[in-house]
């Protein structure tokens, strides 16, 4: 998998042509508007899949989409049922961009709604977790390449855990921090 990894890396970066950020020197007008981003975030554990879009020079919204599968091998056991666990992200980001530079510092806020089943082996089928993510992010994009950047956020938030335990519905809270690296690919 990071074979493949490094390949779309070396791709991306050959058909890099015309800057996603152009040099604050030249004065333009708007250094980022229409341009749009699409990148992996996470890359280190189970990534996201970013589409990021500049409104102006420094204000950008980003969609967010993953997965992750936990699929266990070999047949169930008698009396076991086997279950495939799988995990759905979907969330917004708002970001400012406090610089126009190579390295461009970022803050902004993101909520990401989450649905989860665990896998393996069970008596009776687990219930779908589901999860909803509200944190503030702040982080920095490094432009390595016209088109082509790299970057990590830091992110604090809280991350509130919803159960369907019949009777009664309960939740629970965890607050929590989480960094992230990320690459970012950017089109015209």
């Amino acid at each position: 998998m990071n074979i493949l990894r490094w390949i779309i890396f070396a791709v991306v970066v050959s058909y890099s042509t015309s800057p996603a950020q152009i040099s604050v020197s030249i004065n333009a007008a708007d250094l980022h508007a229409g341009k749009i981003g699409l990148g992996v975030d996470g890359l280190t554990g189970s990534p996201d899949l970013l589409l990021k879009y500049f409104f102006n020079n420094q204000l950008a919204m980003q969609l967010i989409v993953g997965a992750a599968f936990d699929l266990p091998g070999g047949t169930a056991p008698s009396g076991l049922t086997k279950v495939n666990g799988v995990t759905l992200r979907g969330g917004i980001s708002i970001l400012y961009h406090l610089s126009q530079d190579p390295l461009t510092p970022y803050i902004g806020a993101e909520g990401i709604f989450q649905r989860a089943t665990s896998g393996g082996f069970f008596v009776t089928e687990p219930d779908a977790k589901n999860t909803i993510v509200a944190r503030v992010i702040i982080g920095g994009e490094y432009f390595l390449f016209a088109r082509f950047s790299l970057g990590i956020k830091q992110s604090i938030g809280a991350e509130i855990r919803l159960s369907r335990s019949f009777p009664k519905e309960e939740t629970q809270t965890i607050l929590g921090t989480a960094t992230a690296f990320t690459g970012r690919y950017y089109f015209n």
